[in-house]
């Protein structure tokens, strides 16, 4: 392109920062976009939106240095990133995900207006390090400020109640979300009780929630329940479970078809405790569906002793 306007820079660097497949290496070429775009002759300067795109792709490589920089050169080029909702929000979620967690705080208590998106930014840096009851704290604060959490909120909130073995107050707030919140639990929020339950040995009410779900469960729950089996030792449940799971396989719903995961898990789960004929006929079941490959061999380089 002969000329480049601030929204052509844009749409490029929002294509990179938002990919998830191989994030990494997109998240980085926006970087080196965003460098481009300072450096062109035209002069194009960034907008909020740029300094968004360019914050959620520091933020996705850990590079807080590369994020501290960013939010100097908003501070000193564009505006006081406090002021602005959505630069705010993304400072917010860079320091949290790239582990300052002070510094996310910090901003967020000095920004002049929050939206969802910033509360939840804000809970998911908590969960993230493992400060579950501060983050439910933030939940109450927040209603006190009128606003009101939507579905990520409460996947972040789940997730802080996971990583800080808060069983009961997931629960509680699982039954509150819709009743006093108002929002719908989806298949996401399903599972991160199950894994809340499962984390905790609670396997027969992981098991029990998952069949009195109003919707049909997906693989990833049964998955969960089955991992949790096999570190809490219960065979008996585990085997349960995994037969549950290979049998719906054999339905082939789009995101239950046959996977050589489950077969593994099962199989492991019945070598944990030593049922050595239970594995073999999972293995002989693998090997009949084209599951079981040939080994695996590694190279190895070894000096050339004739060179020598």
């Amino acid at each position: 392109m002969s000329e480049r306007s601030s929204v052509t820079w844009n749409a490029i660097i929002t294509g990179y920062s938002s990919q998830r497949a191989g994030h990494k290496q997109y998240a980085f070429s926006a970087l080196l976009l965003f460098r481009d775009m300072l450096m062109d002759e035209s002069g194009v300067m960034p907008t909020d939106t740029t300094m968004v795109c360019v914050l959620s792709a520091a933020s996705q490589l850990g590079m807080l240095e590369i994020g501290a920089s960013l939010h100097g050169f908003a501070e000193k080029t564009m505006c006081v990133p406090e002021d602005d909702v959505y630069i705010g929000t993304g400072l917010v979620d860079m320091y949290s995900k790239c582990g300052c967690l002070e510094s996310a705080l910090l901003v967020f208590k000095r920004m002049n207006q929050k939206n969802v998106l910033t509360w939840t930014a804000m809970i998911t840096g908590l969960s993230i390090h493992g400060k579950g009851e501060q983050a439910l704290a933030f939940l109450y604060e927040m209603g006190a400020n009128g606003m009101k959490p939507n579905a990520a909120t409460f996947t972040s909130l789940f997730s802080a109640c996971c990583h800080a073995g808060l069983v009961q107050e997931g629960i509680d707030l699982f039954c509150d979300m819709n009743k006093k919140l108002g929002v719908m639990p989806n298949m996401q929020h399903y599972g991160c009780i199950v894994d809340l339950l499962g984390r905790a040995g609670r396997l027969k009410e992981a098991y029990d929630f998952i069949m009195g779900m109003p919707v049909r469960p997906d693989a990833v729950l049964w998955r969960s329940l089955l991992g949790a089996c096999k570190i809490h030792g219960d065979t008996a449940m585990g085997e349960k479970v995994g037969n549950l799971l290979l049998q719906l396989q054999e339905q082939s719903f789009d995101d239950l078809a046959p996977r050589s995961e489950d077969y593994v898990a099962l199989s492991n789960l019945y070598a944990s405790a030593e049922w050595w004929i239970k594995v073999e006929t999972v293995r002989k079941e693998m090997k009949v569906r084209g599951f079981l490959n040939k080994a695996g061999c590694s190279s190895v380089q070894t000096a050339n002793l004739n060179a020598l």
